[in-house]
């Protein structure tokens, strides 16, 4: 706006100067107009020079209408030059006002550059604030992850351990276990054997006699048939002598029972009693293998209840009786062990429902 004024009070004394100037002029014209210098000379010595001014009415019209039409050209000139001063002022302020309007939006762009530089720094500045949070966040769940590996591989290898020992515990015992199940199996073979020979024995001695029983009562059923033949032999030829006047004589009675032959025999097959008890030590030796605290309870007792089907499969087991501690180690022991099957209808009908004292060895 300064720059507008001073530039507009230029032009007003430009005005004004232009102005004074033409009213000089045309005052210097219309007096010289009206002035005509003439120098009139008398003849002879002596004479007199008159000074005298002569107007010309035409001229006087003619300078005034000049004057009156400089008058109206500098009028037209000076509107014209107020006119144009107008719209160059006008101009001036819309182009100062379109200047102010560029440098205001230069300034709120300015502005508005400023706030997104300060918003994208605050948001750089947060981001970067979130990032070193999610690192030192990252950093502590990866310790954490380190400290929980380390403490899972600690308890791993403390149950590798404890299974290793467990294990070689097991296989101390199992092979233990095996070693006596082979020398009683072969204890119970070779009894077995002996007394399989026994029964072989027993039985040809049987059948020997038997056949020599056999072959007396076939001798002595042949010896009274021979008797009785000739007592009717002898009667019928006493008969026929007589003429048939004896009649219904007695004859000989025979004591012609003969004697049945027995087989002195026993009944062959397995010994239902022997496989009963075979197959409790088997049941017992089984629970016995899934069981690994033996030293825990050595000299205490408990009475199992087990109930099983025909394939050795357990339906249920329960105490009746014994210590609790060893019953309740018992329990879970028979739960896990693989019992064998009955090795006939009858000793699993024997078994299936029977109670069966367990002592850990």
């Amino acid at each position: 706006m300064g720059k507008l004024k001073e530039r507009k009070d230029k032009l007003n004394r430009s005005v004004i100067t232009s102005v004074v100037l033409h009213l000089l002029l045309i005052a210097l014209v219309i007096w010289g107009s009206f002035v005509t210098k003439s120098g009139l000379t008398g003849g002879g010595e002596g004479g007199q020079v008159i000074d005298a001014i002569m107007v010309d009415p035409n001229a006087m019209v003619e300078n005034f209408n000049q004057q009156q039409q400089q008058q109206a050209n500098a009028k037209q000139a000076q509107a014209q030059r107020e006119k144009k001063a107008k719209q160059q002022e006008e101009e001036l302020r819309q182009k100062e006002l379109r200047e102010q309007e560029r440098l205001k939006a230069i300034e709120e762009e300015r502005l508005k550059t400023e706030q997104q530089v300060e918003d994208q720094k605050k948001q750089a500045e947060e981001q970067q604030k979130q990032a070193q949070e999610a690192v030192k966040k990252a950093k502590e769940e990866q310790k954490l992850a380190e400290e929980a590996a380390a403490k899972a591989q600690a308890e791993k290898e403390k149950v590798i351990k404890e299974q290793a020992l467990a294990k070689k515990q097991a296989d101390e015992k199992a092979a233990a276990q095996k070693a006596a199940e082979e020398e009683k199996a072969k204890a119970e073979k070779a009894a077995q054997e002996k007394a399989a020979k026994a029964e072989a024995a027993k039985a040809e001695a049987a059948k020997a006699e038997a056949a020599k029983a056999e072959k007396a009562a076939k001798d002595k059923a042949a010896k009274e048939k021979a008797a009785k033949a000739a007592a009717k032999k002898q009667a019928s030829e006493v008969d026929d002598l007589l003429g048939g006047l004896a009649s219904n004589a007695p004859g000989t009675e025979s004591g012609g029972a003969s004697a049945a032959g027995q087989g002195g025999g026993k009944k062959s097959g397995t010994n239902s009693d022997g496989d009963m008890n075979g197959y409790i030590a088997q049941v017992r030796l089984a629970i016995q293998a899934k069981f690994y605290n033996a030293d825990m309870y050595r000299g205490k007792t408990c009475t199992l209840e087990i109930n099983i089907t025909d394939k050795g499969t357990l339906i249920s087991v329960n105490a009746v009786g014994g210590d609790d501690g060893l019953c309740q180690a018992a329990l879970a022991a028979a739960k896990q062990a693989r019992i064998p099957a009955p090795p006939s209808k009858s000793v699993w009908q024997q078994f299936k429902n029977t109670k069966l004292d367990f002592k850990p060895e």
